[in-house]
């Protein structure tokens, strides 16, 4: 019996949820499937997912509220999301979460969070990355979420966020450290074809806790 390979690239479905009275939702899922061609944009007339999907990302009033990522192995992850428009180009660290206070996959804006009294010195990963490219400048998790499937969800996470503000889609170049090139080895391909091969090895990356509210 033959096995055919999984797609590289998905297809989007765009799931409209919103109803009388609730804020303007849409779900927009990535989906590893021959159904349609790479790249294509489906609108599907109700809010179930379909087959093959990988990442869910759904906005509220414009802004990114909610992601849920396939990795049904990985750790319960929540999110904060810290805009850097400062940054030269504008930046967003993506920080995660794996603790009980806020529903899996919620994302929260810097506001939020800090009503919320959430301190970076309980995150468990983030990723750093330049929205008007889509490059990746950084990836880290905490040594004991390593090699728990932690990068993997939290890059689809912000892949998603991305996406769904129309951005180009999120991918790495060559520079990348030790660990970084382990962890691009044991990626799906779909996820390592986003990685160009490395070309420069970077030192061991411990970087400060990010906390909301605060500036790199």
């Amino acid at each position: 019996m033959s096995t055919v390979d999984p797609p590289l690239h998905p297809w989007w479905a765009r799931l409209s949820d919103g109803g009388p009275g609730r804020p303007a939702r849409q779900t927009l899922v990535a989906v590893f499937s021959a159904d349609f061609p790479a790249h294509t944009m489906v609108d599907l007339p109700d809010s179930r997912r379909p087959a093959g999907w990988q990442v869910a990302v759904t906005t509220e009033d414009g802004r990114p509220a909610h992601v849920a990522v396939a990795l049904p192995d990985a750790p319960p992850l929540w999110y904060v999301e810290l805009p850097e428009p400062a940054a030269e180009p504008p930046a967003t660290t993506l920080v995660a979460f794996s603790d009980l206070r806020r529903p899996e996959g919620e994302i929260l804006a810097e506001s939020e969070a800090r009503a919320a009294g959430v301190s970076g010195n309980d995150q468990v990963a983030a990723v750093r990355w330049w929205p008007s490219l889509g490059l990746v400048h950084q990836v880290y998790v905490q040594p004991r979420f390593r090699r728990r499937g932690v990068a993997g969800k939290l890059v689809q996470a912000a892949g998603g966020i991305q996406a769904a503000r129309g951005l180009p889609a999120l991918h790495g170049d060559g520079r990348r450290t030790d660990l970084g090139e382990q962890w691009r080895a044991g990626l799906p391909g779909y996820l390592a074809t986003r990685l160009a091969p490395r070309t420069h090895a970077l030192p061991p990356m411990t970087p400060e806790l990010v906390q909301p509210g605060a500036t790199r």
